[in-house]
């Protein structure tokens, strides 16, 4: 080849004089009206840089911030909108002289300014990194094979158990998608979830169920995951009420299922969320007066709340930590014991007991920990010792029903805890790993085993119990033996006299779908 034919390194291919073995080797095809040449044998596939990538974050474009037709630097990891003259990535890619670009929502890689497509099998991982995709057996399997995994920087870890960026104070939003994972219908139907060709897919939904396949990932270029377009997708449909700032989980988590509810709805009015986490509870009302006239009804609930008795106000040492027994604040559904409270208005008291009257086949419980006084929050500190297996809830359904419950015990496989004073505390979640039979922690990025003992020790917030004929790939029994109706009559008017108010319903730990 003669010197003036010589290529220029660092030169764009597009300014080099081409063989004709070169022309030959170009496949060309038809892309609408644009015919985009492909090329297997691209010469900067080596300067490909997979440490700086990172698919987590919003894919906009560093100079005019939207998200049309944005393509990634595999070379410095940065986003760019176009691909032709006059974009912002051509001009970065002729002044920083990175020529591999590939698209974000497609998962094709271009040379720029060349403009012919890369074809190579070495591309594959990082298009898997870009769009995690699972089949139906991996999901089916999810909850029984053990996979361990390697990051690029030598990081061991376990897919579905991995740490999450903390986002301006976002840690109680990660404690609720690590539950999610645990939760094994609701998890196999977000990795499973393809968004609707027929209209705009939803930012919330498609989000989630992204985050969660990355999580799950177990080809991670890193040992974490950062929930930052699903914390922005909430902040945008929630406008800014859980974004930037510290928040309850369990205000969150009511919110977020009851937007995966009224989103992914069927004809019938059921969904996949209330098939999973909603049962059924009975309240008795009486006047404070008299008693014998009872008023019942029956309310749909996501959770029970669970009241701790009052924290000593003498003690005996500083250090003192006051404990007390699951099974003491189950009795509040025993259907036995009163509950004081003033009615709606103010003018008189009223008594409350409840009984359970179905079981969902996960069961969430929220221990009361905090209370609002005139001044500040107050937390109640008291240690709760539970079982990590076998809880039996039969004694606490009504004798009616337990027939349709033949199923009532559980096993606990999340525990969200509560660190530090009310205000300025964190969340942290200890989770049991399914496959491996094995307790972690997560808080944020810090993933930690730990002894079941442990688990035991901690201030627990909110606990997720599964019942024990679900199975490893997320099925479960539907008795179909009808619930019967209560049978007291009900005088009307003392039901208009005492009337429930959404607001105190949720006092008794009835959230309404």
């Amino acid at each position: 080849m003669p010197a003036a034919d010589l290529p220029v390194a660092g030169e764009p291919e597009s300014k080099r004089p081409r063989d004709d073995a070169e022309a030959d080797g170009e496949v060309k095809r038809r892309k609408g009206k644009a015919e985009v040449p492909q090329r297997t044998d691209c010469p900067y596939l080596g300067t490909i840089n997979r440490h700086v990538l990172d698919f987590d974050f919003e894919k906009l474009c560093s100079v005019s911030l939207s998200g049309e037709n944005v393509y990634v630097d595999l070379v410095d990891g940065k986003y760019f909108q176009g691909r032709g003259k006059d974009t912002a990535a051509y001009r970065h890619a002729l002044e920083r002289g990175h020529y591999v670009w590939m698209n974000v929502h497609d998962g094709k890689v271009f040379c720029i300014p060349d403009g012919y497509e890369v074809v190579d099998k070495s591309l594959e991982d990082i298009k898997f990194n870009l769009t995690p995709i699972f089949d139906e057996e991996e999901v089916e399997h999810m909850s029984t094979r053990v996979r361990y995994s390697k990051a690029l920087d030598g990081t061991d870890y376990i897919p579905g158990c991995i740490g999450l960026n903390n986002i301006q104070a976002s840690d109680y939003q990660n404690v609720i998608i690590q539950m999610l994972c645990i939760v094994t219908p609701l998890r196999n139907m977000l990795l499973a979830y393809q968004p609707p060709t027929e209209r705009k897919k939803d930012p919330v939904i498609s989000s989630l169920a992204d985050l969660l396949r990355k999580m799950y990932n177990p080809r991670n270029f890193k040992g974490l995951v950062s929930p930052h377009e699903f914390y922005q997708a909430v902040g945008a449909a929630t406008g800014k009420k859980f974004y930037a700032k510290q928040m309850d989980p369990v205000a969150f988590f009511t919110w977020l299922m009851g937007y995966l509810h009224k989103k992914c709805k069927t004809k019938s009015g059921g969904s996949l969320v209330h098939d999973v986490f909603q049962g059924e509870v009975q309240v008795k009302l009486s006047p404070a007066a008299d008693e014998a006239r009872v008023t019942e009804s029956k309310e749909k609930t996501l959770m029970l709340s669970l009241h701790l008795p009052d924290e000593p106000l003498f003690k005996d040492n500083l250090d003192f930590i006051p404990q007390v027994p699951l099974f003491n604040l189950l009795e509040k559904f025993n259907g036995e014991k009163s509950h004081e409270k003033i009615a709606k208005g103010g003018e008189s008291r009223e008594i409350r007991r409840y009984n359970l009257r179905r079981l969902p086949p996960y069961v969430i419980c929220v221990v009361k920990r905090f209370r609002n006084n005139n001044f500040f929050v107050e937390k109640n500190p008291t240690i709760v010792t539970f079982p990590l297996k076998g809880l039996d809830l039969r004694d606490y359904i009504h004798p009616d029903c337990q027939p349709a419950n033949p199923e009532t015990k559980y096993d606990l496989v999340a525990n969200i805890c509560h660190d530090g004073k009310p205000e300025k505390g964190t969340y942290k979640i200890q989770v049991f790993h399914q496959p491996t039979s094995q307790w972690f922690e997560l808080h944020d990025l810090r993933v930690t085993a730990v002894l079941p003992q442990m688990v035991a020790l901690t201030e627990s917030y909110i606990q997720v119990y599964q019942r024990q004929d679900v199975k490893a790939d997320g099925s479960f029994g539907k008795f179909e033996m009808e619930i019967p109706e209560m049978s007291t009559e009900v005088d009307t008017g003392i039901a208009a006299e005492i009337e429930m108010a959404p607001e105190d319903l949720a006092e008794a730990g009835i959230i309404i779908g």
